[in-house]
């Protein structure tokens, strides 16, 4: 089984988590957790971690990656991850995470996939998707409509507010600082959107499916600032790429995405928040 992950920094701090690994008895798993950068509270995990956000990411990601080679079922592996997590989060913040400001815990989005002897299961909460090549070229994209539409109306509302304006990336982003504030408080609730964080409240409503494994080519599990790169910025075909992906063909990718977005640095080609963003990946191919 052919397994790899790749990620590449596009910020100040790499806020995504990626892996590909073993299972016990065989098979394989991949995951990328992507943090949402902070919009509120002071960093506690310095100097290993810059953000909370990557501390997220990363601590919750290693957790379920050994929860995961222990041979604990990917379910399981998630509480777990978490509540270590929480654990994690309650001492360095002094107090429970009931008595946090809201504003201020991190969470993040997550791509699990996990393939086993007989099927190939598909974890997502969030924006981050899975995506599965079938043998009859059919794809199988899972991902958070509801979350990317409150993001593009951000970015509508970005575009609105800045027309005819002579403004930074920063100062654009200002504009629209209350909107990204109040999406995020639609976080873990049923009018909202599910994602991951320490409180573990959107595992349950996680987005999840099982494909036999003999009908999958390839599974794929992406950051949304590496998924741009067949999406919004159309720089290859998803299928045709799944097919033969390896280390050094995302690599190559990735670096074309990042010619394209500094070529572009005033978003107006391509409007999104950010010049660029952490790209990440695993791809799996039973």
């Amino acid at each position: 089984m052919r397994a790899f992950h790749f990620t590449s920094r596009g910020n100040a701090a790499n806020e995504d988590f990626a892996r590909a690994g073993a299972l016990p008895g065989g098979g394989a798993y991949g995951v990328v957790i992507d943090g949402a950068t902070g919009l509120a509270g002071e960093a506690l995990f310095l100097p290993r971690f810059s953000t909370n956000a990557q501390w997220l990411s990363h601590a919750t990601g290693a957790a379920l990656c050994h929860a995961l080679e222990a041979g604990v079922p990917a379910n399981e592996a998630l509480v777990r991850a978490v509540a270590t997590s929480r654990s994690e989060l309650k001492a360095a913040a002094g107090r429970p995470l009931g008595r946090m400001d809201p504003d201020a815990v991190p969470s993040a989005t997550l791509a699990l996939a996990v393939a086993g002897e007989r099927d190939v299961e598909l974890w997502g909460l969030g924006d981050s998707p899975l995506v599965a090549l079938l043998r009859t070229g059919e794809l199988v994209v899972s991902t958070d409509e509801a979350l990317e539409a409150l993001d593009a109306r951000v970015v509508e509302l970005m575009l609105e507010r800045s027309a005819g304006r002579d403004l930074t990336v920063s100062d654009r982003r200002a504009l629209v600082r209350d909107e990204v504030l109040a999406n995020r408080r639609l976080r873990n609730t049923p009018d909202g959107y599910w994602c991951l964080d320490p409180s573990g409240a959107g595992v349950a409503h996680a987005r999840r499916l099982t494909l036999p494994r003999a009908d999958v080519v390839a599974v794929a599990g992406m950051s949304d600032g590496l998924f741009r790169a067949f999406g919004q910025y159309g720089l290859a075909s998803l299928a045709e790429w799944m097919g033969d992906a390896t280390y050094l063909s995302a690599r190559e990718l990735c670096e074309r995405m990042r010619a394209l977005e500094a070529a572009d640095a005033g978003l107006e080609r391509f409007p999104r928040m950010k010049v660029g963003d952490d790209a990440s990946l695993f791809v799996i191919a039973p």
